[in-house]
């Protein structure tokens, strides 16, 4: 969730915020460099100045694209993740989004709509490329039926496990199924250990890790109320207040916050995105990672990452060779795959070991190919996304019961349907 789930920011704040730095300038008209030779400048926007790794991932990108692209100077202004989301959304009510930007996928929907973005899809009708990547990874980057951005970054979340506990505990292998899950989680659950920990904060960490659940359920957002919905929601229930196999404290915890107590010894299991590997590799146990446990629906998980937005006053085509040049992965592999630690989105680099930077990536590709966007839900989805917490942390803290939690939801999500 690269992590991008946590930007929800607060939109009434919009107006008391000024424009970004150097990179919010909008169009890129060809300008004269101090040689006096016609140079293209293209301004980029980013958030991966949150880790040295990062950092250099993406200068050193821009920098092989200027060394073998001449004419072309690309101007990056890295923004803090908290700031990022709503500076974007500030750029877009003033016309001057950046030329490229680095957005979560989600906010497709949300900028496509303001009418920030250039429209793409003649380019991607026939770019040789698109066909490369997984179905979602391409429903991701559209809106109303046009393309309005290229695939970057993809990420997801999956099932981490300390195996030193399994096999103290009498286990060779991690659940494959909601039934094992229950099951394990209470049997790995000791005065020491939770065997469970995920996020269910009222945010969209809490959402990113409880739509899986709805989704292997067999249900779905526009149909929240339905039995599938009451079903994930009972579950959830089953594993915090009848079973007691993960802590109340997931009602407050953050992905960082679940990652840390996995990391410490002091969760058996956890719901995660490869994000959390820092924290995990503190701890002093072995440990190794599987696919979401299936429910009656099969094994969901949410589409993390972001897409390279163009904005509208863009000179799109400079942009566009350079977003082509960013996807093929002989440009920029090493850069994206291990420099922003990302997991493989395409069908010919899903089994590729070129993309193995950490042993970890082989069960996060195993778990891509059932990876679903949440900007299919529309513009709306931040909206949609506190209907769904909130549904789910009303059940977790005895407030409301599945069924009525769930009914009262589906009034709710509705009217936040859709593309308008």
């Amino acid at each position: 969730m690269n992590w991008t789930c946590r930007a929800v920011a607060a939109i009434a704040a919009l107006s008391a915020l000024t424009a970004c730095g150097t990179g919010g300038s909008g169009g890129d008209t060809p300008k004269q460099d101090q040689g006096g030779s016609d140079k293209v400048t293209i301004t980029w926007w980013d958030y991966f100045g949150y880790s040295p790794q990062s950092d250099a991932a993406v200068n050193a990108l821009i920098k092989k694209y200027e060394d073998t692209h001449p004419g072309v100077d690309i101007q990056r202004t890295a923004i803090g993740f908290a700031d990022f989301r709503t500076k974007l959304l500030q750029a877009a009510a003033t016309g001057k989004f950046p030329d490229i930007a680095a957005i979560d996928n989600s906010d497709v929907p949300v900028f496509a709509s303001q009418g920030a973005l250039a429209d793409l899809t003649s380019k991607m009708s026939t770019w040789a490329s698109k066909d490369k990547y997984l179905d979602f990874v391409i429903k991701s980057v559209q809106f109303d039926n046009k393309f309005y951005g290229v695939p970057f970054r993809s990420n997801t979340t999956a099932l981490w496990y300390n195996k030193d506990l399994f096999k103290a505990a009498g286990l060779s292998t991690p659940p494959q199924n909601w039934d094992e899950l229950r099951a394990d989680a209470k049997k790995l659950t000791d005065s020491k250990h939770s065997g469970i920990c995920f996020s269910a904060a009222p945010t969209e960490e809490g959402t990113f890790t409880f739509l899986p659940m709805i989704w292997q359920a067999g249900g779905d957002v526009p149909t929240l109320g339905d039995q599938a919905s009451v079903d994930a929601l009972t579950y959830v229930d089953a594993l915090v207040n009848k079973d007691k196999s993960a802590p109340k404290s997931v009602l407050q915890w953050g992905q960082s916050d679940v990652g840390d107590q996995f990391g410490s010894g002091l969760c058996a299991m956890m719901f995660n995105g490869p994000w959390v590997l820092g924290s995990v590799e503190k701890g002093k146990f072995e440990w190794d990672v599987s696919p979401w446990p299936a429910g009656k629906g099969g094994t969901a998980s949410p589409l993390g990452g972001e897409v390279w937005a163009v904005g509208k006053n863009a000179n799109v085509d400079a942009v566009w060779k350079l977003t082509d040049w960013l996807a093929d992965p002989a440009n920029s592999r090493t850069e994206i795959s291990e420099g922003l630690s990302s997991i493989p989105n395409r069908k010919d680099t899903l089994d590729d070991p070129a993309w193995l930077w950490h042993p970890m990536v082989k069960a996060f590709a195993q778990q891509m190919p059932s990876a679903r966007p949440r900007g299919a839900y529309g513009p709306k989805y931040a909206q949609i996304s506190e209907v769904v917490w909130t549904m789910e942390q009303q059940v977790l803290s005895g407030a409301k019961s599945p069924q009525d939690a769930a009914a009262e939801a589906k009034g709710k999500i509705q009217p936040l349907l859709g593309t308008s």
